[in-house]
């Protein structure tokens, strides 16, 4: 096995996908409560049952996101990773979540190639979301080419640096190239300052479960560009683009 992000161990990456393993089984068990007590007429909590399995399940979705991209940073075979995403999309993720775990979960899905329900499912993800942006629109566009594209502006720095990547594209891959190289290595990790995982390697707990830009892989295969010069650059998901 093959570590991909140097800034944690084997057994670093094995100790979190072990932690978030236990976090989804006990997520997992309160939802089976929920489900019965509900059959019995009984309210478990202050909120309704069905408020609570909805806030569970998005916690679930998150352990589950986060535990898949420990499992990638940790060096694990793209065939296990690309199950693992399926049954994420097929069995929690429902929700209107986070821009970047939106983001995220459409840029591996472009990236791994994924399925017709699949793609529905991340379509309904999006549609389900506050967020108009024109990267989500863009990403969706590479899954049905007839979605329009109607939204002109980003949501977050540094995102908005990806719209002069996808432009230069029209008319020099080259140059397109290039702009995305800067973006990865230079403006990528740095716009996430006020992300939580931001700067995660530097804690004193094991909380480091990698730093992955996957919009960019998601953008070079959409836009066919030669990513052969970022192999092994940190922070871009090389082997995702090319799992196959």
């Amino acid at each position: 096995m093959k570590i991909r992000d140097k800034l944690n161990s084997i057994e670093g990456y094995q100790e979190i996908i072990n932690r978030y393993s236990d976090y989804i089984t006990d997520r997992e068990e309160e939802i089976k409560k929920i489900d019965e007590s509900s059959n019995k007429g009984i309210q478990l909590h202050n909120l309704p049952n069905e408020e609570v399995k909805k806030n569970t399940y998005n916690t679930l979705s998150m352990y589950k996101l986060n535990r898949l991209i420990t499992m990638f940073s940790m060096g694990m075979a793209m065939e296990e990773i690309k199950g693992e995403y399926t049954r994420i999309i097929n069995n929690v993720w429902d929700r209107s979540a986070h821009y970047i775990d939106t983001l995220w979960m459409l840029s591996i899905g472009v990236m791994l190639d994924v399925g017709p329900h699949e793609i529905n499912k991340l379509v309904d993800m999006v549609k389900k979301s506050k967020y108009k942006d024109l990267l989500f629109d863009f990403l969706i566009h590479s899954f049905i080419p007839d979605c329009e594209m109607n939204t002109v502006d980003f949501q977050f720095k540094p995102y908005l640096y990806t719209q002069e990547i996808i432009s230069f594209a029209k008319t020099d891959k080259r140059k397109s190239l290039e702009r995305l190289k800067k973006y990865v290595t230079k403006e990528w990790y740095r716009g996430h300052s006020s992300a939580g995982w931001y700067n995660t390697h530097k804690s004193k707990w094991n909380i480091h479960s990698g730093y992955w830009s996957f919009e960019s892989g998601a953008l070079v295969k959409i836009l066919g560009l030669d990513d052969s010069s970022l192999k092994d650059t940190q922070y871009y998901p090389y082997d995702m683009v090319h799992w196959r």
